[in-house]
């Protein structure tokens, strides 16, 4: 039986989760990000330098958890 949560060999929901999440951090440094030092170039690099350590570490957790 076809996964119907992984029809493409990607989860669908971890993908659409992740747009979610950028989308929100991307309308939150258009909305604030004249507020902080930075320039929006610099907020994009920080915030997804923080999505790409958080995802290897979760991915890290999964795997000495026995999960994958």
């Amino acid at each position: 039986m076809t996964d119907i949560g992984n029809p493409f060999g990607f989860d669908v929901a971890t993908v659409l989760t992740g747009s979610g999440l950028t989308l929100l951090v991307s309308a939150g440094i258009m909305r604030y990000g004249d507020q902080f030092e930075y320039t929006s170039g610099e907020l994009y690099g920080v915030s997804g330098g923080v999505f790409i350590v958080l995802g290897v570490l979760y991915g890290l957790f999964l795997i000495v958890s026995g999960y994958r």
